[in-house]
């Protein structure tokens, strides 16, 4: 039996997966459980940090003109797309994560980068950085919606579900609480450990990427929908 796979992540996210998906030949659906929106934020001076950290391409999207003060801050970016996008905005990234924030910072010269600016959004996963000063300022909030009509219908069935974040997985358990939905006729896919925890157990099954990324993720989807 072919499961359809759902994708509850924002819109762009989500459509850059739903064209993988459907390059896999998965049944996919569509229907963000969150939508981004810009905060406004006051842009700290530039002297004061050696480094820009960037954990998602949301940042530049969303953090308007004054993100240009910073193109002079060398930039450390949390993965291959936030890097990219990080580039096509006139930055230059120096380093480039592969798995995850905290690993980042681990592996990068804490003697060359001390004083470093987080654009981030309002919802962020604390990282650890004792030999640094690390100043946090969120430029983005991802806002909670209802699971929509397209999601309700995916639902009705035994489907896949694709989660990227620990928020998604406990806001998506709360709704299918508000819309008696149970969780056993629903094949969890979890970003990471961390997704997975906090997505809780009674899943019909749940199953954890190799590495937090798209491949790996859907590398899971494919086995289990097709």
């Amino acid at each position: 039996m072919t499961l359809p796979l759902l994708i509850l992540r924002p819109l762009d996210g989500a459509l850059q997966t739903e064209r993988r998906a459907r390059g896999l030949d998965l049944s996919v659906v569509v229907d963000p459980l969150f939508v981004i929106e810009a905060v406004p934020w006051l842009a700290p001076k530039t002297a004061e940090f050696d480094a820009l950290l960037l954990t998602s391409a949301n940042a530049l999207k969303f953090g308007g003109a004054d993100l240009n003060i910073y193109q002079s801050l060398p930039v450390l970016a949390v993965g291959e797309k936030t890097a990219a996008a990080a580039t096509d905005a006139g930055f230059q990234v120096v380093e480039t994560g592969q798995a995850g924030a905290q690993d980042l910072l681990d592996h990068s010269t804490a003697d060359q980068y001390r004083n470093i600016l987080w654009l981030t959004g309002e919802q962020y996963t604390e990282i650890s950085a004792p030999e640094r000063h690390l100043h946090i300022l969120p430029v983005y909030r991802s806002q909670a919606c209802e699971l929509g009509e397209q999601a309700k219908a995916c639902l009705a069935e035994e489907t896949a579900i694709l989660l990227y974040s620990a928020r998604a997985a406990q806001h998506l358990a709360a709704e299918l609480d508000r819309l008696y939905l149970p969780k056993s006729r629903y094949h969890m896919l979890a970003f990471s450990a961390k997704v997975a925890e906090a997505a809780g157990n009674g899943w019909k099954s749940l199953h954890v990427a190799d590495q937090p990324d798209d491949d790996a993720l859907l590398s899971l989807a494919s086995r289990l929908c097709l």
